[in-house]
């Protein structure tokens, strides 16, 4: 790895560090310099913008996500009720592990109304993937009708990310641990196949 390339990579991982301390709205250059142990020249050096620098952090978290979900969705040694349950758990175990980050994904289709973006279309190529996996394991249904059943515990995930726990649920389905996280996961998995498998 090149020095370039090294110091690349500090200024994307500060910025990362940033966006959990702070939030996606007050990440500044001055914050990111800091973290990185680096001047705001430097980062000028390697980024035109703050901006870019932001969408180049987001693109890399995001295209570690999509890396780890096809893993998931491709296992062929995995019965699908695990795939399921694997998926959902990493989705909502990265919520709580890096909550600003996954906020940041949803921040500029939320508040912009702006889908085609790093995290957008991470997002929606994460379902679709899941998609494909579930109409291949359910050749009968309809795929359209499976798209709508898991968009709605995506949506319920994507919720999750903006105002964990914002509705009141039992505490066993609060992300606040790992242990609920699995819990949580483990009910979408049980409605969405109880629902596939009850047409």
């Amino acid at each position: 790895m090149t020095e370039k390339t090294a110091t690349r990579g500090l200024i994307i991982e500060a910025v990362i560090d940033c966006i959990e301390k702070y939030g996606i709205d007050k990440v500044t250059t001055r914050r990111i310099a800091e973290q990185a142990g680096t001047n705001i020249a430097s980062i000028n050096y390697y980024f035109r913008s703050k901006d870019e620098l932001v969408a180049a952090a987001l693109t890399m978290t995001i295209n570690h996500m999509l890396e780890d979900v096809e893993a998931i969705l491709a296992d062929p040694n995995e019965p699908y009720q695990t795939i399921l349950e694997t998926f959902f758990l990493y989705l909502l175990d990265g919520v709580m592990r890096f909550p600003g980050v996954s906020i940041a994904h949803l921040y500029s289709s939320i508040m912009d109304k702006q889908y085609d973006t790093p995290g957008g279309r991470g997002i929606v190529k994460a379902f679709n993937l899941l998609v494909e996996r579930t109409a291949r394991e359910y050749p009968q249904h309809n795929k359209e009708e499976l798209q709508l059943l898991l968009s709605q515990i995506m949506y319920s995930i994507m919720f999750n990310m903006l105002a964990p726990n914002f509705l009141p649920v039992e505490q066993r389905y609060q992300l606040t641990s790992s242990a609920n996280a699995k819990n949580l996961a483990g009910y979408y998995t049980k409605i969405s196949l109880r629902m596939m498998e009850k047409n």
